[in-house]
């Protein structure tokens, strides 16, 4: 009953261009059907150790930690639609030399499969700890500004520190997009970025990434981040071997990809000041 209502809100709430993720509606790119609940199996190891490393030529590698809602089927995302989210985000963050990689994955009980409102998003945050970027994946994310409507993808606070919430609906550039959020970045009215949430046919999207001045803003937010250690460089990962097929990590357990350790969880982070607003363009 829950896919059948999760269909049906995609359906109607894709023209609208829903979410953190701006685009249009129908274009290539969106996870949708290709993201469901256990879509190819392989638990929650498999979505570790599918994703590829950060590369070592960046500047800068950040840890980003999934924690995934796990059903009867298996984790709701799949390891293709972890690939294509973090392609995209370390596609649009090479300008800043900044690449992201996955440091650990852990499951959350089925009831986080959906999140319903700001008091499910906001209990996810007792999971957040330590320097890394912390993602919640889920198969649906109901928007709490409009009823019968859902998202893709929204950047949560946290204190001084926001996470990330994913739906498996969501365009292959949401994860990007609400990063963008995290590094300080509001919604845009320059239409080659991809913080611009309206519909548009001009450029393509293929095209759109973040505008030149929106790169100085995440400039200046990671170095403060930095300076603070709300984030702190992990280490870009080894190949090691996978873990045995078929294995999988009960809700609540932290697997860390091959080749890694899961990252310690340490006290809060120092405050992050706010940076600075873009001027959008008329």
């Amino acid at each position: 009953m829950r896919c059948a209502l999760a269909l049906w809100l995609v359906l109607v709430a894709a023209p609208a261009g829903a979410a953190g993720e701006p685009g249009a509606a129908g274009a290539s790119g969106a996870a949708g059907a290709s993201g469901a609940a256990g879509a190819s199996g392989g638990g929650l190891e498999a979505l570790g150790t599918a994703a590829p490393p950060c590369d070592a030529a960046r500047a800068h590698c950040l840890g980003l930690k999934l924690h995934v809602a796990v059903g009867e089927q298996g984790p709701v995302a799949d390891p293709d639609w972890v690939v294509r989210q973090l392609a995209q985000a370390n596609r649009h963050f090479e300008p800043i030399g900044v690449g992201f990689q996955v440091v650990g994955v852990e499951g959350l009980p089925e009831a986080a499969a959906r999140i319903e409102d700001a008091r499910e998003r906001t209990a996810l945050g007792r999971h957040v700890a330590g320097t890394v970027i912390d993602v919640f994946v889920t198969a649906q994310l109901d928007d709490i500004d409009k009823k019968d409507s859902v998202i893709y993808g929204v950047a949560w606070p946290k204190g001084s520190k926001k996470y990330v919430i994913v739906s498996t609906m969501a365009w292959e550039r949401t994860l990007a997009h609400e990063l963008g959020h995290v590094f300080g970045l509001p919604h845009s009215a320059y239409s080659i970025s991809i913080m611009n949430k309206t519909q548009r046919k001009e450029p393509p999207i293929e095209q759109r990434t973040f505008h030149a001045n929106e790169l100085a803003v995440m400039r200046a937010q990671l170095a403060r981040m930095l300076r603070e250690k709300v984030i702190a460089h992990v280490a870009p990962a080894a190949a090691g071997p996978k873990p045995p097929a078929g294995e999988k990590a009960p809700a609540g357990q932290t697997v860390a990809p091959a080749g890694q350790t899961a990252p310690a969880t340490g006290a809060p982070a120092a405050p992050a000041a706010p940076a600075e607003p873009v001027r959008a363009r008329p």
